[in-house]
């Protein structure tokens, strides 16, 4: 809407069209009659605090709004004055974005969740949540306290929500039956990786794993763990959930090809009988 240049009124804040020319594009007010702010009725003008989600940063906007009943006279920025209404609107705006918020897989939360996902299809008299999409959209007010952005939401508190969602025994069963590190004969607490549908995998060097003599096994024993076994360079020689078999019929051709490469370390020619180690061998004292 335009003022016409033969209009009298150009300056007042406000006015009031009496003459409107609407054929074009823009609206031509020909004749207006201004309105001072002090006229209006102070009963009908009110000032409120909004809180939205602006689509362009993925953040809340926050507008101090003075209006004349509909009419929006003026706004400015404003500090969030309600925590709780800050939050359901990041949450609601959050439930249509999922997949800019939820943890990542390779974040401690993330992996958390495919941990009891996996451990749900393994054992599911265990009773684990499922974890779905529309479960964490139920958690989303609570992550988005005291948040102003998706990119906050999706590093807020996940981990510690998501276990709180576990009675005590179910930890406990988690813990034991997906562990999130096994103990390997060598001492070492080595992560497992798991991941939906698949195996979990442990990566450890060949010389950790002296003296043990069967595939680890999670999920009640159901499972079984798929071994990448490395050479001290951490390059896979092996991938098998059959250590035994590994041990009996590849683990000397193996030897054979890398004890000249690695002379450090040690090669025994009894793995089951030898001590798991770290590292290179020790020196004699």
């Amino acid at each position: 809407m335009k003022l016409a240049s033969t209009s009298g009124v150009t300056e007042p804040e406000l006015f009031v069209c009496v003459d409107v020319d609407a054929a074009g594009a823009d609206s031509l007010v020909r004749i207006a009659s201004g309105v001072s702010r002090e006229w209006l009725p102070q009963e009908r003008i009110s000032a409120t605090i909004e809180v939205t989600f602006d689509e362009q940063t993925d953040r809340l906007a926050v507008r101090k709004r003075t209006r004349f009943d509909d009419l929006v006279l003026d706004e400015t920025h404003a500090h969030i004055a309600d925590e709780g209404e800050a939050a359901r609107v990041l949450a609601a705006a959050a439930a249509e974005r999922l997949e800019k918020v939820l943890p990542p897989p390779d974040s401690e939360a993330g992996r958390f969740r495919t941990r009891v996902r996996c451990l749900r299809a393994w054992l599911p008299e265990a009773g684990l949540p499922a974890f779905e999409a529309a479960d964490l959209r139920d958690l989303l007010e609570h992550v988005a306290r005291g948040r102003r952005s998706l990119a906050e939401l999706r590093n807020g508190p996940w981990l510690d929500l998501l276990k709180g969602q576990l009675t005590y025994d179910q930890s406990r069963t988690l813990d034991r039956e997906a562990p999130d590190r096994l103990e390997v004969p060598s001492g070492s607490h080595i992560r497992v990786e798991y991941e939906e549908g698949r195996p979990p995998v442990l990566a450890a060097r060949i010389q950790e794993l002296f003296g043990l003599t069967e595939t680890p096994r999670v999920g009640g024993g159901r499972v079984k763990v798929l071994l990448h076994l490395l050479a001290p360079n951490y390059r896979p020689q092996q991938v098998t959930d059959d250590l035994a078999s590994f041990w009996a019929n590849t683990y000397q051709q193996i030897r054979k090809e890398l004890r000249g490469r690695y002379p450090k370390h040690s090669w025994p020619d009894d793995p089951l009988a030898a001590e798991a180690v770290r590292g290179a061998k020790r020196r004699p004292g």
